[in-house]
């Protein structure tokens, strides 16, 4: 998705919060935020990958438009993060866009089923995300189903109640997401008749605010630092069995001419370690069977 909103909504659930919306997406409390960069062969990274209270894996990601091919591009951070994680992980897809949602959540074909859950912030009542007390719900509330200005008139309240860095944070939050539905300026005007900052004419502040959710971020890159080093090694270790698996298989055409189907599949599922096992045997062994045993 585009950046400008991608750091904005990295950054509202970031921060700790038990609304509706975390509900939807998470499917739990968040106790860790995993690193999510993926290599450079694709979309080079996953919008939010979390661990929740109850060990399970959950990856967000936040859709501001209707993209042709989306469902495979999620089936691509499925594959990834499976390998990586080597555990199965839950997607969800919040979709905030302006346009009516027309994307699919699954990708099929005759070998594949593949399907993950979809949000609609669209069809979402507005009234059930000021009611609660997470300020993610609250920012959501702008681009869910109800009228911008009841939306403006509940949030405003509590923006002011909010201290004055938290508050500057929630306002910019607020305006920024405002732009997806292309009424930044509406909202700005509307803050300015409150009596707070004009954040889009504020020159210091409007860079801090997005500094501010740049450095939310990466504190949850540094905590991936480990985790990258940890996919180094397993892509590492991923085209050495490939190599290793190769060799193999032309030793045995080699020595023993048509290699069998279940020996070409046994040699697919193995691990390094039996392979370079089955390597040493090979010289010795007189037959498919005996270097496979």
């Amino acid at each position: 998705m585009a950046h400008r909103y991608d750091v904005s909504l990295k950054a509202l659930f970031l921060r700790e919060g038990d609304g509706l919306i975390r509900r939807l997406l998470f499917g739990g409390k968040v106790t860790e935020h995993l690193f999510s960069e993926q290599p450079q062969v694709f979309n080079p990274r996953a919008d939010m990958v979390v661990r929740t209270e109850d060990g399970s894996l959950h990856h967000v990601e936040f859709q501001t438009s209707n993209e042709s091919g989306f469902a495979l591009r999620m089936l691509q951070y499925y594959a990834w993060l499976v390998m990586v994680n080597q555990e199965p992980v839950t997607q969800t897809v919040l979709y905030l866009g302006r346009e009516p949602l027309q994307m699919p959540s699954a990708w099929t074909s005759q070998s594949i089923n593949f399907r993950f859950n979809m949000v609609n912030l669209r069809e979402f009542d507005a009234k059930a995300l000021l009611e609660s007390e997470d300020w993610a719900d609250n920012a959501l509330a702008l681009l869910a189903k109800g009228e911008m200005g009841k939306v403006l008139e509940a949030v405003l309240p509590r923006l002011r109640a909010m201290q004055s860095a938290d508050q500057e944070w929630a306002a910019g939050t607020l305006l920024l997401l405002s732009g997806i539905l292309g009424v930044e300026t509406a909202v700005n005007e509307r803050l300015k008749e409150v009596g707070m900052i004009n954040l889009m004419e504020n020159k210091v502040l409007a860079p801090l605010i997005q500094q501010r959710f740049e450095e939310g971020l990466e504190k949850g890159r540094e905590q991936g630092a480990e985790k990258a080093r940890m996919e180094a090694r397993m892509e590492a270790r991923m085209e050495a069995r490939m190599e290793q698996q190769d060799l193999l298989l032309e030793q045995l055409s080699d020595k023993f001419g048509s290699v069998p189907p279940w020996a070409a599949q046994q040699l697919k599922t193995a691990s390094i370690e039996d392979l370079r096992t089955w390597a040493r045997r090979i010289i010795r062994a007189t037959s498919v069977e005996e270097t496979l045993r």
